[in-house]
């Protein structure tokens, strides 16, 4: 399919590739437009769709797989629709498929004011996982604009959320924790993991062996996330599609 791009998203992959740390990758990882033209073979879309989903490049006339994109939602600009695939597949990849979350469950979310956090903490509030953040103080307000307690709140730039969150749970820690952080705050972060549980890696700076982990912290299920394959991402992106 041959899209007309109206609004790329920008991710920070597409950071790391300005900087020339990525060559080997083009920018342009998401966006929403219009369908222009459409192959015989592709049902359910035709010109003039208005459509979001992600794809490789950037410009005014992209090629896109059909089976990465869907619809535009009603009342969502194009805007508003490029911003959502990344974050919130990755999000609903790592909780749904990874950690294979069910309500009720605690969760951490670190760095929970940034897109991956608040796609997550949204995903999360929706399924009924009982939700903890950090972030900076400065940020604070933007978690309590998503319906946080302060004592589901704590700062990402010190490792006291392990003290705070602990005793807010009365020792029992979390079910999931959604890292991103690295060296101490990791290990931080697997303490508060004491009944067992699945520690989501999304960030590369600190990435362990899941055998050490589990040596050290019985119970704990480790994976350092990456993206899926493209069959599996298919599969993904087609059931958060439809969950709109």
């Amino acid at each position: 399919m041959r899209l007309g791009l109206r609004s790329s998203g920008v991710n920070f992959r597409d950071f790391l590739i300005a900087l020339g740390d990525s060559a080997d990758y083009d920018v342009g990882l998401e966006g929403s437009g219009v369908v222009l033209e459409a192959a015989d073979d592709v049902h359910g879309f035709a010109p003039g769709d208005r459509v979001m989903g992600q794809f490789s490049g950037a410009g005014p006339v992209v090629v896109v797989d059909h089976r990465r994109i869907a619809r535009v939602p009603s009342g969502w600009t194009y805007a508003q629709a490029a911003t959502v695939p990344a974050v919130f597949l990755t999000a609903y990849y790592a909780l749904a498929h990874v950690a294979r979350v069910n309500a009720g469950e605690r969760v951490l979310v670190h760095a929970a004011a940034g897109g991956v956090g608040m796609a997550a903490v949204q995903l999360a509030k929706h399924w009924g996982l009982d939700v903890y953040a950090t972030a900076s103080p400065g940020k604070w307000d933007t978690l309590r604009s998503l319906g946080f307690e302060d004592d589901h709140i704590a700062n990402s730039r010190t490792v006291e959320f392990e003290q705070k969150f602990s005793a807010t749970t009365g020792g029992a820690g979390m079910d999931v924790v959604l890292d991103c952080l690295k060296e101490e705050f990791v290990d931080a972060s697997l303490r508060l993991l004491p009944r067992g549980g699945r520690f989501i890696e999304l960030g590369k700076a600190d990435i362990r062996d899941p055998g050490e982990v589990a040596a050290r912290h019985p119970g704990v299920y480790y994976h350092a996330f990456d993206p899926p394959r493209r069959r599996r991402l298919r599969n993904s992106i087609a059931r958060y599609l439809a969950s709109l």
